[in-house]
């Protein structure tokens, strides 16, 4: 009896407080109220989340249940995905086009700030704005149209994408007409923010650095020891270490760096992470310390090999590890060498599909709908919205073809710098001369002619007998005492080739060197190239050229006065 009474007493405590917590979190407000208020990717809101979406599948609610995968999504880290395609669904059998919109944003969000894999985000992106089409949801519109901007970015259309961040900038900076929720005011400020901060990043690639250093400090005196927005705070801070690199402030800039890191590390954005990590190496370059560049720039190198990405700002960071690790350790080097081909490769083939899809499926079809506007105006707004379409197609496709272009010449050139470099571009015998009594040999020439031959011909390069014009075989061999027989067997034995490719070869190779030596060839026409180097005619030189170094006379000199700055 006595034990009876003990188990009772503790059921009516336990029971009390269970019915107690039930009754707390009797509905779907109560239940969020534990966890709404929590920061992105805090584990502890699971529970939580859990118990509101297992409520919503009780209940049958297809509304709340988008809401629980909505929040799952945003704080579960390690089932993102999993959450945004349940959101999705459920949104695609229930919701609205505003719900679907919204989701398929959401799942872009995913794949471009946490995989970096930026073409499953355009695709999202791009059926978010399709679905957004006629909704009077205005922070919803320019959402879409700011991670919009984000690609354009990626890709280097800078004036485009900054027109983008303009108008949310605008938008969201404007008082609404209605009094907003925290959590709207809230969301609010954050777009605002990261508007700001992409409209900083661009004008510092524009070069516009004074705007871009009032826009950093704006958006860092306006984040300044709010907890709400650690995150773009560092982001602003990142902004002012890059401002204090390039005015050579090199101190400040790697403690506003190093201040920024931490946040921007523990939120897990590796993209942010590698700028910072280039910019801390190319301090550390500039006070000549070697060792904390190389730690630096291998940071870069450990978030490419974990996530497959790397920014086109940073992947220069390659080239310091190669030089460094030069006649030190040809392992590294070469390891190091063949990331900076799969960066430069990753780069290209993301660049040609994220253009291509992003003009094909946005910019064009907003040209075809304002078309489709125009038409019912006028037919001769209809004429012009056609010449618009067709032009802005050819002009697409002409910076596609040029930037694919451009791509391949500055490729070649690189290879043609670094046969260069490593001297295996000039001529060389490609059989050693053997004059043993056991060696067999091909031809009719004895020991003693083939070295005679060598010996002459060797002359004949040293002192540049083939820049004369008018020369042919026979009036070499005549110079060097033999036939032209015998020369001509000499020349395709041992240069592995025959007369006039040997020539063109002396020729080109001679010229090449001459630009690649003496900057003041580089401002030489192509007729006095070619006059240069003995070649008759401005075209010939030019495929010649071509031919034997895979680039164009006049795309190498204007790579090497790229890389030389001279205008």
């Amino acid at each position: 009896m006595k034990k009876l009474k003990y188990f009772l007493v503790l059921f009516s405590a336990f029971s009390h407080l269970l019915f107690s917590q039930q009754k707390n979190e009797r509905t779907f407000s109560e239940i969020r109220e534990n966890y709404e208020k929590m920061t992105i990717d805090d584990v502890n809101a699971i529970p939580f989340v859990k118990r509101y979406i297992q409520k919503a599948k009780r209940e049958n609610n297809q509304d709340k249940l988008i809401q629980g995968y909505r929040d799952g999504r945003q704080f579960d880290y390690q089932n993102k995905i999993k959450y945004a395609d349940s959101a999705l669904a459920i949104s695609t059998k229930y919701g609205t086009k505003d719900d679907i919109s919204k989701d398929h944003l959401s799942k872009g969000i995913i794949f471009y700030f946490y995989q970096k894999k930026y073409k499953l985000a355009l695709d999202q992106y791009l059926k978010a704005f399709e679905y957004s089409k006629g909704s009077k949801d205005d922070y919803h519109h320019h959402k879409v149209i700011y991670h919009l901007g984000i690609v354009k970015q990626h890709l280097g259309y800078y004036n485009e994408a900054l027109e983008h961040f303009q108008d949310c900038v605008t938008f969201y900076s404007a008082k609404p007409e209605q009094k907003l929720h925290d959590n709207e005011q809230f969301n609010y400020k954050k777009a605002y923010l990261n508007s700001l901060h992409q409209m900083t990043v661009i004008n510092r690639y524009l070069k516009n650095f004074s705007k871009s250093d009032s826009l950093s400090q704006l958006g860092y005196s306006l984040t300044i020891n709010d907890p709400d927005f650690t995150l773009e705070n560092s982001y602003f801070l990142k902004c002012i270490g890059i401002s204090k690199f390039h005015q050579k402030d090199y101190d400040m800039a790697k403690k506003d760096l190093k201040r920024a890191l931490p946040v921007i590390l523990k939120r897990k954005d590796f993209a942010w992470s590698q700028v910072i990590y280039y910019y801390l190496g190319k301090v550390s370059e500039v006070q000549n310390d070697p060792g904390q560049a190389i730690h630096y720039y291998s940071k870069i190198d450990t978030i490419f090999e974990k996530h497959h990405f790397i920014l086109p700002e940073v992947y220069r960071g390659y080239n310091y590890l190669i030089d460094y690790y030069k006649d030190k350790d040809v392992n590294k080097q070469l390891y190091y060498t063949n990331q900076l081909l799969k960066a430069d490769s990753l780069i290209s083939k993301d660049y040609s599909y994220l253009s291509l899809k992003l003009h094909k499926d946005y910019d064009r079809k907003t040209l075809i709908e304002q078309k489709d506007d125009l038409e019912k105006a006028s037919q001769q707004k209809i004429r012009f919205a056609q010449i618009l379409i067709f032009l802005g197609t050819i002009v697409l496709g002409f910076f596609i073809r040029r930037y694919i272009k451009d791509r391949k010449i500055k490729k070649q050139y690189d290879l043609l710098q670094k046969r260069i470099s490593e001297g295996t571009y000039n001529i060389n015998d490609i059989v050693q001369d053997n004059t043993g009594e056991n060696t067999l040999r091909k031809t009719s020439l004895t020991p003693e002619m083939t070295l005679e031959i060598r010996d002459k011909l060797a002359m004949f390069e040293h002192e540049l007998q083939f820049i004369k014009k008018g020369i042919t075989q026979k009036s070499i061999a005549n110079k060097l005492n033999t036939n032209s027989h015998y020369l001509s067997v000499y020349i395709n034995e041992n240069k592995g080739m025959n007369f006039n490719k040997y020539m063109a070869e002396l020729r080109i190779n001679y010229i090449t060197n001459l630009l690649n030596t003496n900057n003041k060839y580089l401002n030489y026409t192509i007729e006095a190239l070619a006059e240069e180097c003995g070649i008759a005619a401005r075209q010939n030189f030019s495929n010649l050229f071509f031919e034997i170094n895979g680039i164009r006379p006049t795309d190498y000199i204007k790579n090497r006065k790229k890389e030389l700055g001279i205008s």
